[in-house]
């Protein structure tokens, strides 16, 4: 069985040196390495005389600007083994490294995910290590200094017994910082999709894609490695991995995915789904949507100043009716005849985070599926009903407005321009919120849309 390590690199040659010194002492020897650059950002004849004799070496230079996602599926083309196991310049890996990848592919482990020491997210400790970068010195500090710190993702092995299946959202582990999958694998889930700009979120599609593709992800933690510390952006990375996170959920509109990306689940396989949708919930709504005679006041309101286009979360038959709403959210199950309607865009979500840009519609109808709603995932479809629309208009039984209103108080707090009413509508146990947060009118009218725009593909190697 051949196997490629595919390295992407940016710049810091004295940390990537060090990296290849690592795969120099491998135990298992019979495999190449791909370095794969974007600018010339290393020179890569001094690597070349270096490790001449020790390591299988290949240099692809990229454009500037490609993403991390293309650079990887460059490497891909351009090998040839069964086996491609994909390192991160920073990460010094154990002398039986690639063997224990090896091995367990072997044992027919098509997607194994490897142990990394140090590894963290957004939120970083940083390990502290001022030595020289060479392997010995580094190791013994690991050894005997560093205490060992452990992966970030050990909170989620640790509850299902290193069993990645059991996790609720398995691919969620799938870090490109040390992973190896098969060939066949690769092709068939589709490669990287190079769209995916920045940092985070484009190995997790991958990982997404191979488990939709009936691949179980394995833990090797035999197969382990050293995350080298260093000082990190962490605003641009938490800007970035905005952007891909709701790219993700433009090519995944499903609730799995919008949960995720909400982190409001623990990972563990026995978690509560929110929110619920059970057949009782589902009957009290229809009660509560009141009387076609509100709907019609409803109506009115909404069309008189934004006629064009408009978002419903939480289906009403007389507010979906409406010309003027071309898009449908609600999480609940959706009959045939619904989800067939080819004039409207229907998604099963919750709307605490939605797959559109900024602006998208005039405005956005809530209807009272929000009361079936945990407090902290009404306050995120106010985030969202207000990034997405000019203005969000929320229909709330009397008895039960607290929790939105608390939900708009929070928004107050946070500094957002909130401005909003509360009227009744015929019957006075129906109330209509209408809110409005000026700060993000005014921003995006000034030209700063992000971009997020996203098609769905399935192979991009």
């Amino acid at each position: 069985m051949s196997v490629t390590v595919i390295i992407p690199v940016y710049g810091k040659p004295d940390v990537l040196n060090l990296t290849l010194q690592a795969l120099a002492e491998q135990h298992y020897s019979s495999f190449s390495v791909y370095l794969v650059d974007q600018g010339g950002s290393i020179a890569f004849e001094p690597f070349k005389d270096a490790f001449e004799h020790k390591l299988r070496l290949h240099y692809l230079d990229t454009p500037a600007h490609t993403t991390v996602s293309d650079k990887r599926n460059r490497a891909i083309r351009q090998s040839t083994e069964d086996v491609v196991i994909f390192l991160d310049a920073d990460t010094i890996v154990c002398a039986d490294f690639v063997g224990e990848h090896i091995a367990m592919q072997g044992a027919g482990h098509d997607v194994v995910i490897g142990y990394i020491y140090g590894k963290k997210g957004i939120n970083r400790e940083e390990l502290n290590y001022e030595g020289e970068l060479e392997l010995e010195e580094f190791m013994r500090w690991f050894e005997h200094e560093s205490g060992r710190s452990a992966d970030e993702r050990e909170k989620y092995y640790g509850p299902v017994q290193d069993q990645l299946m059991q996790l609720q959202w398995p691919w969620a582990v799938f870090w490109s910082g040390n992973i190896s999958v098969s060939r066949t694998a690769l092709q068939r889930a589709g490669g990287f999709d190079h769209r995916f700009k920045g940092w985070g979120i484009e190995d997790i599609e991958v990982g997404y894609r191979l488990v939709q593709s009936g691949y179980a992800l394995t833990l090797s933690r035999a197969a382990w490695a050293v995350h080298v510390p260093h000082e990190v952006d962490e605003a641009k990375r938490r800007r970035e991995q905005t952007v891909n996170a709701r790219r993700f959920l433009q090519k995944y509109p499903t609730m799995e995915i919008e949960l995720f990306l909400l982190k409001l689940l623990d990972w563990r396989k026995d978690s509560a789904k929110v929110p619920a949708t059970t057949t009782s919930i589902a009957d009290s709504l229809s009660h509560r949507e009141q009387t076609s005679l509100v709907m019609q006041t409803v109506v009115q309101r909404v069309t008189s100043s934004y006629d064009t286009h408009l978002l419903l979360v939480g289906y009403e038959a007389g507010l979906f009716a409406l010309s003027q709403v071309s898009t449908l959210i609600d999480p609940r199950e959706m009959s045939e005849e619904l989800m067939n309607i080819d004039e409207k865009k229907i998604f099963r979500l919750a709307g605490s985070c939605m797959p559109f840009e900024a602006l998208t519609f005039d405005g956005c109808i809530i209807t009272t599926v929000w009361t079936m709603y945990r407090p902290e995932m009404i306050f995120h479809l106010l985030v969202e009903a207000l990034r997405t629309s000019r203005v969000c208009y929320c229909l709330s039984p009397r008895t039960e407005i607290l929790p939105l209103l608390a939900a708009i108080t929070s928004l107050k707090k946070q500094g957002k321009a909130i401005e909003y009413s509360i009227v009744d509508i015929v019957d006075p146990n129906m109330k209509l919120v209408t809110c409005t947060d000026h700060g993000i009118v005014q921003v995006q009218e000034g030209g700063m849309l992000d971009d997020s725009g996203c098609h769905r593909h399935h192979s991009y190697i």
